[in-house]
């Protein structure tokens, strides 16, 4: 059943939303350059506007989901794009590096309140039975960020320069809210509120603990390798300079694949798709330590793009099967364990990088996929399919 024309519309305004919020999130990424040279500080320290972003989000997404719960969702989710065309604005126009770190604090206010209530709105414009496939259509906007949007910013900051580019970002995020409002209809909280703490009901249900603990360990496992890909690409696949870029390229366009196939069956086949996600990462970046440098090192790295590309659909589509009240709020504290995943993974991989151990790194995420494929194959929400598709 083909979904109603508003409804496509209306997910792909989302989508857009998507794209802009991961964009935004990584731009230091792709302006490194300009912006060490802008604010005159070490590229480390514009690293820390990446890490500082993470922290915050980590730090206040349950408290604001919990505290906006009684907000239409509509209402929420502009207010969290409203803070991405604010942040960009400010550091437009930010006249030193204290400054900068203040506008993206102001983005990373809005980030985690954005994806907590993005895949839930996206459930509900299509119904339970296909939120799955729903979410990636509306995830294909983060994969498309780092196929397009990420090397785009970086050729438009060497180009126009990281001023310029941050505003159109600014621009950009404007018009996307403008989008979900005339898209998106209005979306008013489920149910009433409760005298129990949410807070207190979600971190307690032991149907998401599973999904939270898969999210932890893969994301972890995933981070401590991808955030150093380019050093993995060149002591595997021997690649350096343009080669790299278009290795990367290779990757995107087949994470844009991966998170196609999975979306098209997360609904019907939860425990498959998961298992080939976590699974799958394991057995990509095995390959690497087994076969050691050369072709088929290379060949794994691009593939390892096509589970990954997957991974956040597939969780937050456990999330939602399993959050039979409160998907906002469960979806924060899915967003939480998320980004203790990438901060640890990061960290991990960066000292084993330090201390030349990069197959370390490698291990690490072999080692975190196969035990999140173990912990996804007991769990309940990764083995449920949703009624709609029961026959």
């Amino acid at each position: 059943m083909r979904m109603v024309s508003r409804t496509g519309v209306a997910l792909t305004a989302l989508s857009t939303a998507c794209f802009v919020s991961v964009t935004s999130e990584n731009l230091p990424v792709a302006l490194l350059p300009q912006l060490t040279a802008g604010f005159g500080v070490s590229e480390s320290a514009v690293g820390l506007l990446m890490t500082g972003y993470a922290v915050v989000v980590a730090v206040s997404v349950v408290p604001l989901v919990a505290a906006t719960a009684g907000w239409d969702r509509r209402t929420t989710a502009l207010g969290a794009v409203a803070a991405v065309v604010a942040s960009n604005l400010l550091l437009a126009v930010a006249p030193g590096y204290g400054v900068a770190v203040a506008a993206r604090l102001v983005a990373a206010v809005g980030h985690g309140v954005f994806w907590s209530v993005v895949a839930p709105m996206a459930a509900r414009l299509v119904g339970s039975g296909r939120s799955g496939r729903a979410t990636a259509v509306v995830f294909a906007g983060n994969s498309l960020a780092f196929l397009v949007g990420l090397p785009l910013g970086s050729w438009l900051g060497t180009t126009l320069g990281w001023r310029l580019t941050v505003l159109l970002m600014a621009v950009v995020a404007a018009l996307s809210a403008v989008a979900i409002r005339l898209t998106v209809d209005p979306m008013p909280a489920d149910g009433p509120a409760r005298r129990r703490s949410p807070v207190r009901e979600v971190l307690s249900d032991r149907s998401l603990i599973p999904v939270n603990v898969v999210t932890l360990v893969v994301v972890t496992g995933h981070f401590a390798a991808f955030t150093y890909i380019t050093a993995i690409i060149a002591d595997y696949a021997h690649l350096t300079g343009s080669a790299t870029s278009a290795l990367l390229l290779a990757y995107g366009a087949l994470g844009l694949v991966g998170l196609v196939l999975i979306g098209r069956h997360v609904d019907r086949r939860p425990l498959a798709t998961a298992l080939a996600v976590t699974g799958g990462l394991g057995a990509c970046l095995l390959v690497p330590l087994v076969a050691g440098p050369g072709v088929l090192a290379g060949g794994a790295v691009v593939l390892w793009a096509a589970p990954a590309g997957g991974l956040a659909v597939v969780l937050q589509a456990a999330v939602l099967r399993a959050a039979t009240d409160r998907p906002d709020l469960a979806s924060a504290v899915y967003v939480v364990a998320f980004q203790v995943g990438i901060a640890l993974g990061a960290w991990a991989g960066g000292v084993f990088l330090d201390r030349g151990a990069l197959p370390a790194a490698l291990a690490t995420a072999v080692v975190c996929g196969l035990v999140a494929a173990v912990v996804a194959g007991r769990s309940a929400a990764f083995n449920r399919v949703p009624a709609d598709h029961l026959r």
